[in-house]
């Protein structure tokens, strides 16, 4: 099997990589850029020095006709190889100015350079390889006779052996300073990676907790700002998942806590029809229409629990838009729910303000968004407290309709769950207030129609749910 290799493995190698090709392309230029410098500075020192000596012998030969020339040493330098240095005359013949210096072998040589590199004015060196592979700088210069006439060269030759061996020297300390600094880049890249794995492992172990369906864990969101991030959105997604976790829970207990009693109501129907009840029409017509009922309620909680969860980006809700008259629609819809507040010992007003007067909306879903904002206020209201519904006219012309309950408002820590699928605020309470499902539909049917609802407290006590909604076609 292919061996993988963590990412901290490749940030070293390529840290280390790239110090060492950067820093050993920098080495071998400069050293190669350091070789050319010394080289130069030779030829130059070498071209005066040959000139010195063609001069010389131009000289010695013009007032006696004769050469004497001592063994002369290059200014400020320091060689251990000896420098070779022969007159050439016009007939070929080769004269050694130090005598004893130069063998067979290397005059050859220098015949050879000479008839190559034909010296004709000016004085010039250059690098030449011998047999031996030592560069060598040669340098040559014409002999005058009074000044006009060419009767020779100097040639000179000038191993530098030692300065090949220096550069080869200088390169292996290069070469050495950059593995060492490589290292020190391995260590330093070592810490950081260390440091970025340490986020990486908390986070990879997290995400594989939160795999094993544990939604609790939290990591430190701690570190550079992108590890910050990443740590705050998988602990959001943690949290999310462990929101949806507590809300499918909530779900399955509140549908099953719906689902009991009207199932126990449909079943006792049927079983009163089979013993007997089908033959008393009455009896029968009045379990039929409770079934009826019964079934209808089943299918509103279905509509609910679909509601809850459509997307309205991905599926928008479908409307059929009419033209409601205000007053009539909340006396129809306060008729409705007048029995259930008197019931608890409620008081339900209604009250519409002047200029209103229709809205552009869907019927169905406007009652059904009423309907939950007053049954949400019913239930927060204590027996002998007041819920009032009103109505009235916007600043910018929209109809506003309120619901204002009278009940203890809304706690701080709940205002921003409230509209949230399946809250209901006190844990104690889910099971006895419904699904909590209300506001949520409430809200997405009223965004349906282009329009707002917000839920406040009312400075007079209690909350206040205000829905606007457009006079126009949304």
């Amino acid at each position: 099997m292919k061996k993988i290799f963590s990412i901290r493995v490749y940030l070293i190698l390529s840290h280390a990589l790239l110090l060492i090709i950067s820093l050993g392309s920098i080495g071998f230029i400069w050293s190669r850029n350091e070789y050319h410098v010394i080289t130069q500075e030779l030829q130059k020192l070498m071209r005066e020095r040959i000139t010195l000596i063609a001069n010389i012998i131009g000289h010695e030969l013009t007032e006696h006709n004769e050469v004497k020339l001592e063994q002369m040493e290059f200014p400020q330098l320091y060689l251990e190889e000896n420098m070779l240095t022969v007159y050439i005359d016009n007939l070929g013949e080769i004269h050694d100015l130090i005598p004893g210096s130069v063998s067979p072998r290397e005059a050859d040589l220098f015949m050879e350079l000479n008839s190559q590199y034909a010296v004709t004015d000016g004085s010039y060196t250059m690098l030449v390889s011998s047999e031996t592979e030592v560069t060598n700088i040669y340098a040559a210069s014409p002999v005058f006779y009074k000044e006009d006439q060419r009767i020779g060269v100097v040639c000179l030759l000038m191993p530098i052996g030692q300065i090949d061996r220096y550069i080869v020297r200088l390169r292996w300390l290069l070469m050495g300073a950059i593995l060492m600094v490589a290292l020190l880049g391995v260590g330093v890249s070592t810490l950081l990676t260390n440091y970025f794995s340490l986020h990486f492992s908390r986070a990879r172990a997290l995400a594989a907790t939160v795999a094993n369906g544990n939604y609790g864990v939290r990591i430190p969101e701690s570190g550079p700002a992108e590890l910050r991030d990443l740590s705050h959105y998988l602990n959001q997604m943690a949290e999310k998942l462990q929101d949806q976790l507590k809300m499918r829970q909530v779900l399955l207990a509140n549908v099953a806590h719906e689902l009991a009693r009207p199932l126990a109501g449909l079943q006792l129907g049927i079983e009163s029809l089979r013993n007997g009840a089908i033959n008393d029409p009455e009896l029968a017509d009045d379990l039929l229409v409770g079934m009826r009922q019964t079934i209808r309620q089943f299918e509103s909680l279905l509509d609910d629990i679909t509601l809850s969860a459509q997307s309205e980006t991905q599926r928008p809700i479908k409307l059929k838009l009419t033209a409601i008259a205000v007053k009539p629609f909340l006396q129809g819809i306060g008729t409705r729910y007048w029995t259930v507040a008197e019931s608890r010992g409620i008081k339900l007003e209604i009250q519409v303000g002047d200029g209103v007067s229709t809205v552009r909306a869907d019927e169905k879903r406007i009652n059904q968004i009423v309907g939950n904002l007053i049954d949400n206020a019913i239930k927060f209201t204590p027996r002998g407290k007041t819920v009032r519904l009103s109505a009235e006219k916007g600043d910018d012309g929209n109809i506003r309709i309120l619901v204002h309950d009278g009940g203890k408002g809304i706690p701080p820590e709940e205002a921003r769950h409230v509209f949230e699928p399946f809250y209901q605020g006190d844990v104690g309470r889910r099971i006895k207030q419904g699904m909590g499902l209300g506001l949520a539909i409430a809200r997405q049917l009223t965004n349906a129609h282009g329009g707002s609802l917000i839920l406040r407290n009312h400075p007079d006590g209690g909350a206040v749910a205000i829905l606007t909604l457009p006079t126009g076609i949304p």
